[in-house]
């Protein structure tokens, strides 16, 4: 952004107006996708030990051993652990049989945003030749449309989900006390 920004006249004496001009944003912003996503995937590949099915066992050990005695594992999954038959250890190849649905929704859903937004809301602009500033304007209210569904779906679904499991377990505690008192 700083290089970008000194290009135009002033240079940086006129820091506000010239680092706020398009080609400085939009530098800065493909710096920061480029950078943080580069530094991501090396770091990834260059700390990345697990070559062995022995070795993912060893990783999930890990991953399971820092418990939650006030809210275990066992009882957070209990629904999905209860529908098949599960060993007393939970292993890595149990949670991806139980969650391979899950998965796939949230892999199918990464693309889909992902071409949307890389691939479909450009074309769109890009289809256009020059635009005028209604068309632009359009556009980018499409743009900005998309990016409000996106964030209110980040936004209400987790708590709403956590809602619903509430009141799923307050349902089958109040079941489980009823039977219970029965007995």
């Amino acid at each position: 952004m700083l290089i970008t920004g000194s290009t135009y006249e002033g240079g940086l004496n006129d820091f506000y107006t010239n680092t706020s001009q398009s080609y400085s944003v939009l530098v800065a912003m493909l710096c920061g996708i480029v950078v943080s996503g580069s530094v991501s995937c090396v770091v990834s590949l260059c700390t990345h030990n697990i070559k062995t099915n022995d070795d993912v066992a060893n990783e999930w050990a890990k991953t399971i051993s820092i418990d939650n005695p006030i809210n275990p594992f066992r009882l957070i999954y209990d629904d999905e652990l209860s529908t098949g038959k599960i060993e007393t250890i939970v292993t890595v190849n149990t949670m991806e049989a139980i969650f391979k649905r899950a998965k796939i929704y949230a892999v199918v859903g990464c693309l889909g945003s992902i071409v949307v937004f890389l691939v479909i809301l450009p074309a769109v602009a890009l289809s256009y030749g020059v635009l005028d500033f209604e068309t632009f304007s359009t556009w980018f209210r499409v743009f900005q449309i998309y990016c409000f569904v996106c964030t209110v779906v980040v936004i209400v679904f987790p708590p709403l989900e956590e809602g619903i499991q509430i009141i799923r377990r307050l349902r089958k505690n109040k079941a489980m006390s009823k039977s219970s008192t029965r007995l």
